[in-house]
């Protein structure tokens, strides 16, 4: 593999012109710049990005923080991110949070010490410890944008903004989906307190049931988080509390799909019994047993939104947050009423 003033002397360039030249300069002539760039190829020539970045005085890094690439959901929002980066000449270090705040701190502090030029963030559930997070990166000076969810307070942080999908708009899609379909006595497992999402898509649950004049009960509500598992030990308490009704929305895919195990474990078919509905859209939704009605999240253009954020928040001018468009995707898992056939 050639260095670049081997590159040069080959071309009998200098090494400054032929630097310009891969960097597109507008004093080199469209034929020196044919000419380097044949010869890189021929040599295999790879620029060393570390020295670059060191005579501009960046490290080029940006950091990103998800609860788990194992879930689609986040590898989507990361393959986003990873695409916008690359464009963008930027590298992308990436940490796990487990959705524990404890993690996220400590996952955050060491992207911190290395030299990160901004944060791309999905807030970890327990929220009473996010703030210190923001504290942390205002103190260091690094530029952050939250994915998903955003915390109450993150507006007072200059240097923090936010893309999330429009989850109120996505609540009501939801609900209205299944009122359409006759149902009425629907059940809301909702996401973790604290989380922007969750108060949104509840927002829109309750909003979309107020314009139909279907009633509304605390007692229809179960707090859940955002694992298949969760859904499972809502949907259990709902049974067990013997709560009537005949659909559900859920906060997202994976409680969906707790709660659609558990029905199907009691005895209840879905869609016939019990009609429910998912958030996401990511694989699982479209290829669980029962294919899931979803809202579908534009996952993969969050993330690169969000790249595209924080360059611009890196250029020190205010960046309004960004709340991207969703849709209701119907599959397998919703169906009328059955009273109301005819």
């Amino acid at each position: 593999m050639s260095t670049l003033k081997e590159l040069a002397a080959s071309l009998n360039l200098s090494a400054m012109a032929v630097s310009k030249a891969l960097r597109d300069a507008p004093d080199i002539s469209a034929g020196t710049k044919a000419r380097v760039l044949a010869e890189a190829r021929r040599r295999n020539y790879v620029p060393n990005r570390a020295a670059q970045n060191l005579r501009l005085k960046r490290s080029g890094l940006i950091g990103v923080v998800v609860p788990n690439i194992n879930h689609t959901y986040y590898s989507n929002l990361v393959w986003g991110i990873e695409r916008q980066a690359e464009a963008a000449g930027l590298q992308m270090l990436l940490a796990h949070s487990l959705d524990r705040a404890e993690n996220e701190m400590r996952e955050v502090q060491k992207l911190i010490s290395r030299q990160i030029e901004a944060l791309l963030l999905v807030p970890a559930i327990r929220w009473q410890h996010r703030l210190a997070t923001l504290e942390l990166l205002r103190s260091s000076r690094i530029p952050t944008v939250l994915l998903d969810a955003y915390p109450a307070g993150a507006e007072n942080f200059p240097a923090v903004t936010w893309v999330v999908c429009d989850d109120q708009r996505g609540g009501e899609l939801a609900t209205e989906h299944l009122l359409q379909l006759g149902h009425r006595d629907i059940l809301f497992l909702a996401g973790p307190n604290g989380s922007s999402s969750s108060a949104g898509r509840f927002g829109g649950y309750q909003r979309a049931l107020a314009a139909a004049g279907a009633p509304y009960t605390d007692a229809r509500v179960y707090l859940a988080a955002k694992d298949i598992d969760s859904g499972r030990k809502a949907m259990t308490q709902a049974l067990s509390e013997r709560t009537p009704f005949t659909a559900v929305v859920a906060h997202n895919d994976r409680v969906a799909i707790g709660a659609v195990e558990t029905l199907l474990q009691q005895g209840f078919r879905v869609p016939e019994d019990i009609s429910v509905v998912g958030f996401d859209d990511g694989v699982l939704a479209a290829n669980f047993r029962v294919p899931l009605t979803t809202v579908r999240v534009p996952q993969t253009e969050m993330g690169e939104t969000a790249l595209r954020l924080a360059i611009e928040l890196q250029k020190g001018g205010p960046v309004q947050p960004r709340h991207l468009p969703v849709e209701i995707i119907i599959r397998a898992s919703t169906s009328k009423l059955a009273s109301t056939d005819s």
